[in-house]
C-alpha cells in the first residue's frame, strides 16, 4: 500500500500530550469511499482520522460522522479540526463531537447501530509506551481497555455486516486475529503500508453475528 499524498489539511492538535502519527494519515486514507449509515471515530484525540478521511473525499455519502474522545484536553482541537473540515468539504455529514469513554457508549449515543468504526487503538500494554509524558502514555498505553474490549464495543455498536477498520501492530497479529474470531468479526482486507516495514496492519472485518 503506498503512503497517501499529503494531508488535505494541517490539523491542528496539542503542543503537549499525544500528537497524531503517520498511522493516523494512513488508516484515514484506508476508509471506504462510499458508506450508507453512520460512522464513528473512537479514540479520535484531534480527529485526524475521521476528518482526513472526509477531506480526502471517503466517507462519502455517510448520515453522520461521531468523532468520540475521552480527554477533554482535545475538545478545543476537535471543534477547530471539524469546523475546517466543514468547510473542505461542505457537503460533509453531520459532525458530532463527544466527549466521553468509549467504553461507556449505546447504540442511542450515536444515533442507533453504526455501519463504520475506525480506531488507532494504543499499541502497547501498560508501563510499555515508552514515555516520560503522562499526558501522551493515554495514546500509547491500553489505559482504557485492551484490544478484547474494543472488539467487545464494536460488535455491540455496529449494524451487522458493519465494518472496521484498525491499525494494529504485526507483531501482535495473533491476538487479533483471535480477537476477531471471538467477536464474530471476519477480516475483508489486510494492507501493509510501504516503507513502514512489516510494522503495521490496516485491517478491514466486517461484524458477521453468529445465528
Amino acid at each position: 500500500m503506498p503512503l497517501p499524498d499529503p494531508l488535505s489539511a494541517d490539523w491542528s492538535q496539542p503542543h503537549r500530550g499525544y500528537r497524531f502519527s503517520q498511522d493516523s494519515v494512513l488508516l484515514a486514507h484506508s476508509a471506504p469511499q462510499f458508506l450508507a449509515g453512520i460512522a464513528a471515530d473512537f479514540g479520535a484525540g484531534c480527529g485526524v482520522v475521521g476528518l482526513e478521511a472526509l477531506a480526502a473525499g471517503r466517507l462519502r455519502g455517510a448520515d453522520g460522522l461521531y468523532l468520540v474522545e475521552a480527554q477533554p484536553l482535545f475538545s478545543p482541537f476537535l471543534k477547530y479540526n471539524a469546523q475546517r473540515a466543514r468547510r473542505l468539504v461542505p457537503d460533509s455529514p453531520p459532525l458530532k463531537i463527544l466527549v466521553k469513554d468509549w467504553r461507556a457508549l449505546k447504540p442511542e449515543d450515536l444515533g442507533g447501530k453504526i455501519s463504520y468504526l475506525t480506531a488507532n487503538p494504543p499499541y502497547f500494554a501498560p508501563g510499555r509506551g515508552r514515555s516520560p509524558r503522562e499526558e501522551r502514555l493515554w495514546g500509547r498505553e491500553e489505559r482504557r481497555g485492551g484490544l478484547s474490549s474494543l472488539l467487545r464495543q464494536a460488535a455491540a455498536l455496529l449494524a451487522p455486516q458493519g465494518a472496521l477498520s484498525l491499525s494494529w501492530p504485526r507483531a501482535r497479529l495473533p491476538e487479533l486475529l483471535a480477537g476477531l474470531s471471538a467477536h464474530s468479526f471476519a477480516p475483508s482486507s489486510f494492507a501493509f503500508p510501504s516503507r513502514r516495514g512489516d510494522s503495521l496492519i490496516l485491517l478491514q472485518a466486517l461484524w458477521r453475528p453468529k445465528g
